[in-house]
């Protein structure tokens, strides 16, 4: 019985190494393909935030032009003299 304990002990000693080698290398690769996934996940993130900024800026700029030209239309102008009057 102590034979085959010795030999599967020997046996341990020399596997464990390659298996641990082998666990270490397959995380490395897991954590590698992770990271690039989540920084590609970010970039479109972003792009699509910027996307939405870029639609609300130029809504918010026709609403500017609108109010520009009703502050500078004439007849507001005359309402608000009259309306001071």
């Amino acid at each position: 019985m102590s034979a085959v304990l010795q030999l599967f002990g020997v046996m341990l000693a020399v596997v464990f190494p390659f298996i641990l080698i082998v666990f270490i290398i397959e995380y490395f690769k897991h954590k590698k393909n992770t990271s690039e996934k989540f920084w590609v996940l970010k970039q479109e993130l972003n792009k699509n935030s910027n996307e939405d900024l870029e639609k609300e800026i130029t809504a918010l700029g026709e609403r500017v032009i609108v109010l520009e030209s009703i502050v500078t239309d004439r007849s507001y102008n005359l309402e608000r003299k009259i309306g001071n009057l």
